[in-house]
C-alpha cells in the first residue's frame, strides 16, 4: 500500500513539474538590442500619420521567424518591412509567433533608452514585457489576425538594380522641387524614367525643374514609374551611404524596393508625366562661371533687404562681376553686392526668385557652377562645372520679371 501511495505522490510530483516546463515554454522571449530596434522604429515612424483608415494600422506587426525578426508598419498605400537577426531566440527555425504592438507606445519607450540588450517577452497573447539593464515596462499587444495583407505588386513587373548611393542621392536632390499642391497629382512626385540612353530622375514644381541622368544604368527594357512624396521620405531614411545595390520591381501602379535589410512595397501615382526634356532650352548662348558659395553668401545678404513675400532679385551680368541687388519698396530698403565671376557674352540684367536659386545651388554638388542665359524672359540653366562621372545634372529655373 506504501509503494503505491509512494507511486502517486512522485506522479504528482512529475505533473507538477511538466506544467511548470510547459508553462515557462509558452512565455516566448528573444534578445535585441535597442539601437538596432529603435533605428527601425524611428524609420518606420515615418509611417504613421496618425489618420490611419484602421485602427490596427497604428501598431507595429512584429513577425518573430526562429531567430530573425521583422517589423512592418502599413498606411494602408505603403507597407515597410525591416529585417533584424535576434542575439537570442526561445524559436527554433520554423517557429514563427506574430503580435502587433501600439507604434505611439513602443517608440516613446526606445527614444528614452540608451543602448543596452532588450529581452522582450511575449508573456500571454494580450501582453509583453521589456526587460532591460535597470527595469522593465509592460503594455498590450493585439492579434495580428485584422492587420492587412499587402499584395498589390501584381501583374506584369520590370525590374531595375540602382548603387544605393545614386538613388539616395537622386531623392535627395528632386525631391524639394516636387509640387506641393493637388491639382496636378504627376508632379508630386519623383520621375523615374528609364530609358535606352540611361536613366533620368527628375522633378518639377513650375518654377524648378531638376534633371539627374546616369549615363551609366541600363536596363532591359524601358520603363516609367513615379514616387510619391511619402516613400520617398522613408527611402531618404533607410538608403545607406555603402556601395549596396536596390533591387526595384515596378508596374504601373506599384513598386516594392529592396535593401539589405528592409523591403518597401508603396503604390505609385498614376499618370503621364510631362515631356520635361522640351522644355530644357537648347539655345541658351550666354555662360557664366561663379564660384557657388560665393554667390549663395551674395543673395543670403540681399534677400533680407528684398521684398519678404516675391522675394524677387535682379542679377546684372558684365565680363568680370556679377551684381546681386533686392529692394522693398514698402519699407524703403535696398542692397546690392557684386560677386566675382567669368561671363563671355553681352551685359544683360534678368530677375529671379533668390530664395528659389539659393535651394537651387545648394543641390549642386561643385563648387563652380555654370549657368546659362539667352534672354532676360526665358529659363536660365544651372549644372556643376566639376561633373561626376556617368551623371549629368541639370536645373532649369524660370526668370522673374522685373519692374525696370
Amino acid at each position: 500500500m506504501q509503494d503505491v501511495e509512494r507511486k502517486r505522490f512522485y506522479l504528482y510530483l512529475l505533473l507538477i513539474f511538466l506544467s511548470i516546463v510547459i508553462n515557462t515554454k509558452s512565455d516566448m522571449q528573444f534578445l535585441v538590442t535597442s539601437d538596432t530596434l529603435g533605428k527601425n522604429i524611428q524609420g518606420l515612424s515615418k509611417m504613421m500619420n496618425g489618420k490611419a483608415s484602421l485602427a490596427i494600422l497604428d501598431h507595429y506587426l512584429f513577425e518573430v521567424d526562429g531567430n530573425v525578426l521583422q517589423v512592418i508598419a502599413s498606411d494602408g498605400e505603403n507597407m515597410m518591412r525591416t529585417t533584424t537577426e535576434l542575439m537570442e531566440s526561445d524559436l527554433t527555425p520554423g517557429e514563427s509567433v506574430r503580435f502587433c504592438v501600439h507604434s505611439r507606445v513602443l517608440g516613446d519607450f526606445l527614444k528614452n533608452i540608451p543602448t543596452q540588450p532588450l529581452t522582450i517577452i511575449m508573456e500571454s497573447k494580450t501582453e509583453i514585457t521589456i526587460n532591460y539593464m535597470n527595469g522593465h515596462v509592460s503594455f498590450p499587444c493585439v492579434s495580428d489576425d485584422e492587420y492587412p495583407t499587402f499584395d498589390i505588386l501584381t501583374g506584369d513587373t520590370e525590374t531595375a538594380i540602382l548603387p544605393s548611393t545614386a538613388m539616395l542621392e537622386d531623392i535627395t536632390r528632386t525631391s524639394p522641387f516636387t509640387e506641393q499642391g493637388t491639382m496636378r497629382p504627376v508632379l508630386n512626385a519623383v520621375c523615374f524614367n528609364f530609358k535606352e540612353d540611361g536613366l533620368d530622375v527628375v522633378s518639377c514644381n513650375g518654377q524648378v525643374l531638376m534633371k539627374n541622368h546616369h549615363l551609366d544604368i541600363h536596363t532591359d527594357k524601358e520603363g516609367i514609374f513615379l514616387l510619391p512624396p511619402k516613400p520617398a521620405a522613408l527611402l531618404r531614411h533607410f538608403l545607406c551611404k555603402e556601395p549596396l545595390d536596390i533591387c526595384i520591381k515596378f508596374t504601373d501602379s506599384a513598386a516594392q524596393f529592396v535593401g539589405d535589410t528592409w523591403q518597401l512595397t508603396c503604390r505609385l501615382i498614376e499618370g503621364r508625366y510631362p515631356n520635361y526634356n522640351s522644355v530644357i532650352p537648347a539655345n541658351n548662348d550666354k555662360t557664366m562661371l561663379i564660384d557657388k558659395r560665393a554667390l549663395q553668401d551674395a543673395i543670403r545678404r540681399m534677400l533680407p533687404m528684398g521684398n519678404p513675400h516675391s522675394k524677387v532679385m535682379k542679377m546684372e551680368l558684365d565680363t568680370t562681376a556679377l551684381t546681386v541687388s533686392c529692394e522693398d519698396i514698402d519699407y524703403n530698403t535696398k542692397a546690392k553686392e557684386s560677386v566675382p565671376c567669368d561671363y563671355d557674352a553681352t551685359p544683360m540684367a534678368i530677375g529671379v526668385n533668390g530664395d528659389t536659386l539659393c535651394n537651387v545651388l545648394s543641390n549642386i554638388p561643385s563648387d563652380m557652377v555654370r549657368i546659362t542665359f539667352s534672354e532676360y524672359s526665358r529659363p536660365l540653366l544651372v549644372s556643376p562645372v566639376d561633373e561626376t562621372e556617368g551623371l549629368q545634372i541639370t536645373a532649369l529655373l524660370m526668370p522673374t520679371l522685373l519692374n525696370d
